[in-house]
């Protein structure tokens, strides 16, 4: 499995699949947040966390892909994707080559037990951590926590060009206490890369 962070909170996932490779963009971004979509970008499937600017440009995204913006359980090309309402965002996990991704969109506040137990067991998490109409640094670590997923990947933090302010991944690496950083934007695992022990907390870098 492959996973390239676009910017805020919009990922590019490609998966290998019984059926070959399947390509998966969540929260699809318009120009107007001050940075630039990938023009070329194709998809099987998009899924969209919240109807807002930063996520739900539908129309950037090539390939004719199976649009997930509601609650349900949804399987694309032997991909499952699971997508639990919360309030005002949606959290999805998707699972592919025997490993659980979620995607907390919009996410301002620590999860229910209800939604914790709708998420599961988590491999890979994407949160966001740049405050403001998301998760702060400080309450990121806390959901984390409630999670213990073996890798996390922020979202949602400051790059530049953004117009919207946020804090940026420095702030979250201080909250969290370290974090292991990629030069790329593209983090590539399979199962047996997991971590068994100590969490992983990759930050991947916007290109």
């Amino acid at each position: 499995m492959q996973i390239s962070w676009l910017g805020l909170s919009c990922f590019e996932i490609t998966t290998s699949t019984t059926t070959g490779e399947v390509s998966l963009v969540v929260d699809p971004y318009g120009n107007e947040t001050g940075l630039r979509f990938p023009r070329t970008l194709e998809a099987d499937i998009v899924c969209v966390s919240h109807d807002e600017s930063d996520a739900n440009n539908l129309s950037a995204v090539g390939g004719d892909p199976f649009v997930v913006k509601m609650p349900g359980e949804f399987e694309i090309k032997d991909v499952f994707v699971y997508a639990n309402q919360s309030e005002g965002t949606i959290l999805f996990r998707i699972e592919s080559e025997g490993m659980r991704v979620a995607h907390l969109g919009a996410l301002n506040r620590v999860l229910t037990n209800k939604e914790l137990e709708e998420l599961g067991t988590v491999d890979v998490l994407m949160v966001p951590v740049g405050g403001g109409r998301v998760l702060t640094p400080k309450l990121a670590a806390e959901v984390i926590s409630q999670i213990e997923p073996r890798v996390v990947v922020p979202m949602t933090h400051a790059v530049p060009n953004m117009k919207e302010t946020l804090a940026t991944a420095d702030d979250f690496c201080k909250a969290i206490g370290a974090c292991r950083r990629e030069a790329t934007n593209k983090f590539k695992f399979a199962r047996k890369d997991l971590p068994e022990e100590d969490m992983l907390i990759m930050e991947l870098a916007r290109t």
